[in-house]
């Protein structure tokens, strides 16, 4: 009786999760409705795209020498070391349909410091131009229009063009911008920086602009340009500036007197790209000047000039790496090992100017050393480098760093 019973139970519950497991592995009908509410929403992605970057390094001084504020708290010691992740940014852009699109990037700075590189809107009226407004990135010389750590072989962000003006640049402003054959432009009007915020050791230093992302004084105006030619395969070669009537664009004045004080600032960059036959050659130049006149009543009593920085500022820098895996099967794991070397030349003010009887302005440098890419969007950087300053002071350094760029999705 009791094994009856047990075959009834059984058989019962057999048949009960036979009813329930048909149930729901039949699949519903798919309405047209349905098929309509899967598209919009494969649309929908489709539109979004998710990118960033991000990199660590660690660096070991082997001097004592100081080029900055900073330094002042390792005179005594006989080298210092730092380990820091230097910035992690994180881009959101969505095209919202006819040509319309808008675009985020926060930036991550020393794991502390949080702040928007870009957000703006634009409207794509064909690809040969386009407009765009809101906080832009001011593409002036090779780091700020291309400032992937991927982009360039040292673990550090070049330095040199970092000394004379900003980098990253980061401005309010309206840019028009388009492609066409072998050519790429982009012309953007913004406020024009505040040159009596120019710093004694950077030449256009970052807080030159002396605002906030969502707010910038714009008494007078200035202009940025770059354009791009990639007509030879492999090869591209840019051009970029800034020109502006910059000094005092600030909202009030001292007593009305430095209303009579006007400075003009012009930048000009070029920049080239070579990368083909296992080689990849970068190199840039820049060349910036300051005028500052005060109109026919002379000079002004009572006002301080601010003549703190040079007239004028030059950077120049080279750097060249061949692929050391360009052989049979290594070349086809998609794995590359750069043996690059570089060259950097800075002077962000005249030698006869000093800050608190420090020359730093007057730099060299140069380095070399490895970038191993496992896979296209990670590298592992190891460089050791030498900077020269006036006067036989040099500053040995390695470093050693990863990062990784790409867009997600």
């Amino acid at each position: 009786m009791i094994k009856k019973k047990s075959i009834g139970v059984a058989l019962a519950l057999a048949a009960i999760c036979s009813s329930s497991l048909e149930a729901h592995t039949v699949p519903k009908p798919v309405t047209p409705e349905d098929l309509d509410t899967i598209r919009e929403k494969v649309s929908a992605l489709s539109r979004v795209h998710l990118g960033g970057y991000g990199e660590a390094a660690y660096n070991y001084n082997f001097s004592t020498t100081r080029v900055s504020y900073a330094d002042a708290l390792y005179e005594d010691s006989r080298g210092h070391g730092s380990l820091d992740i230097p910035r992690i940014v994180l881009m959101l852009g969505v095209n919202l349909g006819k040509g319309w699109g808008v675009e985020t990037d926060v930036q991550f700075e020393n794991c502390k410091n949080v702040s928007i590189d870009q957000f703006w809107i634009e409207k794509l009226f064909r690809p040969e131009a386009g407009l765009r407004a809101g906080y832009l990135t001011l593409p002036v010389g090779a780091v700020n229009a291309h400032d992937d750590p991927l982009e360039f072989f040292t673990v550090n962000r070049p330095s040199d063009e970092d000394d004379i003006l900003p980098c990253d640049w980061h401005q309010a402003g309206l840019s028009f911008y388009g492609s066409a054959g072998s050519w790429d432009y982009e012309a953007i009007l913004i406020p024009g920086i505040n040159t009596s915020l120019f710093s004694e050791d950077e030449w256009l230093a970052l807080g030159a602009t002396g605002e906030s992302f969502d707010f910038s004084r714009g008494h007078d105006l200035a202009v940025v340009g770059r354009v791009d030619n990639n007509s030879i395969e492999g090869l591209r070669l840019s051009l970029s500036g800034y020109y502006g009537v910059s000094y005092n664009n600030r909202l009030a004045f001292h007593n009305g007197l430095l209303q009579k004080i006007k400075g003009n600032v012009g930048f000009l960059s070029f920049d080239f790209l070579y990368d083909d036959y296992s080689w990849i050659l970068r190199g840039n130049g820049s060349w910036g000047r300051y005028s500052k006149n005060i109109n026919s009543s002379g000079r002004v009593e009572g006002v301080n000039e601010h003549t703190s920085g040079a007239k004028s500022a030059f950077a120049a820098w080279f750097e060249g790496g061949y692929d050391m895996f360009n052989l049979g099967s290594i070349r086809e794991s998609g794995q590359k090992l750069y043996l690059f070397g570089r060259y950097d030349y800075w002077q962000p003010f005249e030698q006869s100017d000093s800050f608190l009887g420090y020359d730093w302005g007057h730099r060299q440098r140069v380095g070399a050393g490895l970038n191993y890419f496992p896979i296209d969007k990670v590298v592992v950087k190891a460089e050791y480098s030498h900077t020269f300053l006036p006067g036989g002071k040099g500053i040995p350094m390695l470093s050693l760093g990863v990062a990784y760029s790409g867009q997600f999705f």
